[in-house]
């Protein structure tokens, strides 16, 4: 069951470095079922995972929220689009 977002509550004084997804909710004073949805939609940045729990790194949040969308993680699909045009820009040769 989702908590309220009243009940929801930081623990001292700074946000850690990396965040779950109730911490992060509750520095947003949003629900964590509300930050589920904004990862789904692409308005905050994938999770990284450690020890397979999904953690966000808190400063990446805040650059993603700013308008920055750099993650600190590799979008395949960028990797793709930048391998393509290297390859156009090479008159379709590949690396020797």
């Amino acid at each position: 069951m989702t908590e309220r977002k009243e009940t929801l509550r930081l623990i001292g004084e700074r946000t850690p470095s990396y965040v779950d997804r109730v911490t992060g909710a509750a520095e947003l004073c949003i629900s964590p079922s509300h930050w589920d949805k904004m990862v789904a939609a692409g308005e905050l940045p994938p999770p990284t995972f450690m020890c397979s729990h999904p953690r966000w790194k808190w400063a990446a949040v805040e650059r993603w929220l700013a308008g920055k969308r750099d993650s600190g993680q590799t979008d395949l699909t960028d990797r793709i689009r930048r391998a393509s045009a290297e390859l156009a820009e090479q008159g379709g040769r590949r690396r020797a």
